[in-house]
């Protein structure tokens, strides 16, 4: 992975990040956990993790709802040719970690 590559997914997380904190509601903790970039930073797939564990779902779906308010907040603070299409999914299991 390159230098800018490993900076726009920084990024991406930070601002996800805060897009959330602002605008998700009371009933779940959102947090950005991890980021990866595919497609020559076309297509960028962030993972969340919820608590509590029951609202993921319930998560998962309103980012998904938030995504083109998500886009346009990162174009807003982001200076980068493309904002890549966002994806979202739960957090990835951590195959050492039983």
């Amino acid at each position: 992975m390159s230098v800018h590559d490993e900076k726009v997914i920084s990024q991406l997380m930070r601002l996800t990040a805060e897009f959330l904190v602002r605008e998700s509601g009371k009933q779940s903790l959102i947090t950005v956990t991890d980021c990866s970039l595919a497609d020559n930073a076309q297509h960028a797939t962030i993972y969340i993790s919820v608590l509590p564990k029951q609202e993921a779902e319930a998560a998962l779906n309103f980012v998904k709802r938030r995504r083109s308010e998500l886009k346009k907040y990162i174009q807003d603070h982001l200076r980068i040719k493309r904002v890549p299409f966002l994806d979202f999914a739960l957090e990835r299991k951590n195959s050492n970690n039983s």
